[in-house]
């Protein structure tokens, strides 16, 4: 016990009924012989008070006829808080607290030596671009946009100029109407599919690092570090139900560690939520070319619990899924295969024993010896007729032989 810890008394820590202690009892032999756990709790408070003195070794003898006395409960509860490590446990747990400082000062001065000699190009300042590109705004909802330029004004003919309209081309003018319309659609198109592109970019740019962040400039060290964190931002994001934010900080742990195989499956997960079934689908196909035997990836469950056969949560989602099959098919999961059903057994001929005269056991046995050689030979017959024996066999009447006893 080192010399800053105090002294635990341990079976103080346990109920007991408060009696009094005399100096009398404050004796070996009374110890010895004193079977009541109260008294013998009351007795170590007196002693370990200071009151009477104090005597370590009596309190030790009263210590012992404690434990001694004690419900073996009790003192199995005693002797696990009496408990210390051992000089090998205590060695052990301090070279791996002494091998995890060191992982983590060489991974400290790691990321310290990437943070000095990466040189990474910051994003330009905001209007230090060129201001003379034009400004284009793309339509959200898709509608027809003039195309032409502001200056350009269509030349308009008046009612009253006939030679004007005399000298107007009809089929010219349907024909610019009808390239203006082409125009028109185009411009359309074109309008959808940019703001599809940017609305793609837009999600590539939220799960995209910052300008700032160059990942390929980073060490090993780094990029694990930060897969981790943008992992773990995941997680907690899906625990509150941000599946938006959890998407966007597994993409970003991707793109520091793109061989997660847990990180794929995680956001197939946030994607299964969403019902992007196509994108969680790709996720897993991902997740087990990183790791083929990451089971949470496999969309069979057969497959899966080939894997983890001891897996409880897989073996319910089987069961729960072959219960939807019946339900909406109405077809049960395959069976394996059964054997042919076998045809009838041809059944048997009971012969019992009669007991006759001695004159009538003669003629009893060639009886009995004729009924067996005409059945023998029907099935010789059967036999070469290709027929099978037992038909002729299952033909044929039962032959019941009932014992007489003459009086």
């Amino acid at each position: 016990m080192l010399a800053h810890e105090e002294a635990v008394d341990y079976f103080s820590l346990h109920k007991r009924k408060s009696k009094d202690v005399d100096v009398e009892m404050l004796d070996y032999e009374y110890v010895a012989s004193c079977t009541d756990v109260d008294v013998l709790k009351n007795i170590l408070v007196v002693l370990q008070s200071g009151k009477e003195g104090r005597y370590p070794p009596l309190e030790a003898a009263v210590e012992a006829r404690l434990m001694e006395v004690l419900p073996p409960s009790e003192t199995q509860r005693i002797l696990r808080m009496k408990a210390r490590p051992s000089e090998t446990d205590i060695h052990i747990e301090a070279a791996s607290l002494t091998a995890w400082e060191a992982q983590m000062a060489s991974r400290s001065a790691e990321l310290d030596a990437a943070r000095k000699l990466s040189s990474r190009s910051l994003p330009p300042p905001r209007g230090g671009g060129n201001s003379a590109a034009p400004t284009v705004r793309i339509s959200t909802k898709g509608d027809v946009v003039d195309v032409k330029p502001k200056g350009e004004k269509k030349n308009t003919i008046h009612a009253y100029d006939w030679r004007a309209w005399e000298k107007f081309d009809v089929d010219a003018a349907e024909r610019e109407l009808d390239m203006e319309d082409e125009r028109r659609q185009d411009a359309v198109r074109q309008q959808k599919e940019e703001l599809a592109a940017r609305q793609a970019r837009k999600r590539l740019d939220d799960a995209a690092m910052p300008a700032s962040v160059d990942v390929a400039a980073m060490s090993a060290a780094e990029r694990e570090v930060c897969a981790g964190l943008e992992k773990q931002k995941g997680n907690e994001a899906f625990r509150v139900g941000e599946n938006d934010d959890a998407i966007r900080a597994y993409s970003r742990s991707l793109i520091f560690d793109p061989t997660s195989a847990v990180v794929f499956a995680n956001r197939a997960l946030v994607h299964l939520k969403l019902k992007n079934f196509s994108t969680a689908e790709d996720d897993c196909t991902m997740a087990l070319r990183r790791d083929p035997l990451y089971f949470k990836a496999w969309s069979h469950f057969e497959a899966a619990l080939r894997l983890e056969p001891q897996s409880r949560e897989i073996q319910k989602l089987l069961q729960k899924t072959k219960e939807k099959k019946v339900d909406v098919d109405g077809i049960p999961p395959a069976c394996p295969p059964q054997a042919p059903p076998q045809p009838p057994a041809a059944p048997f001929q009971r012969f019992e024993i009669l007991e006759v005269d001695d004159d009538d056991e003669k003629e009893e046995e060639v009886t009995t010896r004729g009924a067996i050689h005409t059945a023998e030979s029907s099935a010789r017959e059967a036999a070469r007729r290709d027929q099978p024996a037992t038909r002729v066999v299952a033909e044929k009447p039962f032959q019941r032989f009932e014992i007489l006893e003459d009086e």
